[in-house]
């Protein structure tokens, strides 16, 4: 995951999501908004790599296929405790991000981001990070 330009990188980010469409594109705007950004599709390797990594913020998936992004949360935390968590599902209703919320995790986004207007949507969604990664720094 390192790079030449970490040193001017605003954060490192770990995107887990099992759409590999929606992991190029999450990936492809924060690396314009000036972070570092790893990937995974699984539980299994996102774990791996908070293993391996340091974060500011790591996005997850609700579902995945080997399981749930409150218990990668969960796991994340025992080897990053404090990392802040964002998720980012399709599927949640308010009670069930209010849930997810309680046991782990520190704010919820709904999928998908509107693209009929993709500058206002990707500047909420870097206003959204950006403020994620300083609150906790």
């Amino acid at each position: 995951m390192a790079s030449e330009n970490d040193n001017a990188a605003k954060g490192h980010v770990l995107h887990v999501d099992d759409e590999p469409d929606i992991r190029l594109l999450i990936a492809a705007s924060l690396r314009d908004f000036g972070y570092v950004v790893a990937t995974a599709g699984t539980c299994a390797e996102g774990l791996e790599l908070a293993k391996q990594f340091k974060f500011d913020l790591c996005i997850l998936d609700v579902r995945l296929p080997d399981g749930r992004g409150i218990q990668l949360c969960q796991k994340i935390h025992q080897v990053q405790s404090g990392v802040p968590v964002l998720y980012y599902s399709a599927y949640a209703s308010d009670e069930e991000q209010e849930a997810a919320l309680s046991v782990c995790g520190d704010a919820y986004l709904k999928k998908p981001v509107c693209f009929s207007k993709p500058k206002r949507s990707l500047s909420v969604e870097k206003t959204s990070v950006e403020s994620l990664v300083s609150t906790f720094r």
